[in-house]
């Protein structure tokens, strides 16, 4: 009987089992249901609270945002470097693989410098005038080349902010051409900015002229301008330096300076420099520029920045009188006020009446170093065109005549004159004229006549006809004056003792 009920328990509960289950699936069901029909309903004010609560989540993360917005939008700065020619097309080449927040063009006629590289760009024109080739020492060839592609040229710096124009002036198509990319942009409305290289003495004196004509004319183009004297290599190198490596020296420093100048327009700093305030610098026309960068670390590493950034021995420019200085300093943590000051106090020294803008900005890898960036621009000065030329102006000296002449008759000897007369030198022609009445008699008195020749003028030898003349008119003086003196001639008769 009890195993009969026990078996009549388990299958009692396994029946509410079997009967529950299906219960608990339909639960699970309406959940799922419940839990998908919950968005719908849109009337309940709890769901309001929830969607109210979501934007003030969402607040934050705009705040976050809406800053890293406003910078991009201030630092989107266009700039575009522009190698002329072999030589800047050289030049750009090797600054294109260190720079990163500009544009690099090689504009050439010849097809040869047309080698592809990354992140450059490429401008082949004046294939009717030079049919692929270069243009020598013709500048007047390279001038048409450039201007027959004025409009694909212009086309270049379209909704450029800072245009920089490189090439090595002396040769035809850079000397030529330039000029013709320096009014494009110039009408584009762009800061523009040019770093050409002068030629080696030993290159002769054409190429020096031709460059020296076109840094004239593109001068007045530009609204900055940097010249570097190739001469200039020699006091950075030793006499083991290669030749390449030579010329790279000079890419280098130009390389870290443009740096260092794009720097400051995209990094913020705690004193920040921004593009409006380079433009306020570089604006103008026809100015010249220095653009010099400075590294140094160690204790006395302030000090040696105050040398440093002034100078720059690749640069013609060094003694530029500044009217406009831009400056930067940075550094690590370990930066402290007084290097600020110290280096701060040198740049505004050399140039008390220029107008300054400075920034200070934090870099982390610096750590124990100090780095200092110095753009100054002023009024182009002349000599910079022939740096080599020294123009020695020579004073020639015209001898200068007495201002009393006396022509001695041959009866009167010039011993027995020079008694009498030296003494009169200095004075007037009135004076000398009594003194001699006066010491000479009328029957031995020598014959003198007195010429006083004007000023600037060279005398002029006169006939014996003029002197007879001049004579007489002296003697009737003479005689005038006499009789107006009422002196007796025995008082005026003087004999002259041997």
């Amino acid at each position: 009987m009890q195993v009969k009920k026990n078996k009549e328990k388990s299958k009692m509960s396994k029946k509410k089992k079997a009967a529950k289950k299906p219960q608990k699936k339909i639960l699970a069901k309406k959940k799922v249901t419940a839990k998908k029909t919950k968005p719908v309903a849109k009337k309940s004010p709890v769901k309001k609270k929830a969607q109210n609560k979501k934007p003030a989540k969402k607040k934050p993360s705009q705040q976050q945002a809406m800053p890293r917005f406003e910078a991009e939008s201030l630092f989107k700065a266009k700039i575009k470097v522009i190698g002329i020619g072999g030589g800047g097309g050289s030049i750009v080449s090797e600054i294109g693989r260190s720079l990163q927040k500009a544009n690099f063009v090689i504009a050439d006629t010849d097809f040869r410098a047309m080698k592809k590289k990354s992140g450059i760009k490429y401008f082949w024109f004046g294939q009717n005038f030079t049919h692929g080739l270069g243009t020598g020492l013709n500048t007047d060839l390279a001038r048409e080349a450039a201007e027959s592609e004025k409009e694909k040229i212009s086309k270049l710096f379209l909704d450029q902010d800072i245009v920089i124009l490189i090439s090595s002036l002396g040769g035809g198509l850079g000397s030529g051409s330039a000029r013709v990319f320096a009014e494009a942009a110039a009408a584009s409305g762009a800061i523009t900015l040019g770093i050409f290289t002068l030629p080696f003495k030993f290159e002769g004196k054409k190429k020096t002229k031709i460059a020296n004509d076109s840094l004239r004319d593109l001068r007045r183009c530009l609204n900055v301008s940097i010249t570097i004297p190739n001469e200039r290599i020699f006091r950075v190198i030793d006499s083991n330096t290669p030749i390449m490596q030579a010329f790279s020296v000079v890419n280098k420093n130009l390389i870290e300076s443009l740096e260092s100048m794009i720097d400051l327009i995209y990094n913020p700093g705690l004193i920040n420099i921004d593009f409006a305030d380079l433009r306020t610098i570089l604006k103008g026309k026809g100015n010249t520029a220095f653009l010099n960068t400075a590294e140094e670390s160690g204790k006395d590493r302030a000090e040696r920045i105050c040398k440093n950034i002034l100078t720059n021995p690749l640069y013609q420019n060094n003694n530029l009188v500044a009217e406009k200085i831009l400056f930067n300093i940075s550094g690590g943590d370990n930066l402290s006020m007084f290097e600020v000051e110290k280096i701060s106090r040198s740049i505004s020294d050399t140039n008390p009446k220029a107008k300054i803008i400075f920034g200070i900005s934090k870099n982390p890898s610096l750590k124990n170093k100090i780095k200092a960036t110095l753009l100054m621009t002023g009024p182009g000065n002349k000599a910079d065109v022939a740096p080599d030329k020294v123009v020695q102006k020579v004073v020639v000296e015209k001898p200068v005549e007495p201002a009393v002449k006396v022509v001695v008759s041959e009866k009167v000897k010039p011993q027995k004159i020079k008694k009498h007369v030296v003494k009169t030198k200095v004075q007037s022609k009135e004076a000398v004229q009594k003194k001699v009445s006066v010491l000479v008699s009328e029957e031995s008195a020598p014959k003198l006549t007195i010429v006083e020749p004007a000023a600037n003028k060279k005398a002029i030898r006169r006939s014996a006809l003029e002197i007879k003349k001049a004579e007489a008119a002296e003697e009737n003086k003479r005689l005038l004056q006499e009789k107006e003196w009422e002196i007796p001639a025995f008082l005026r008769r003087v004999k002259f003792k041997s």
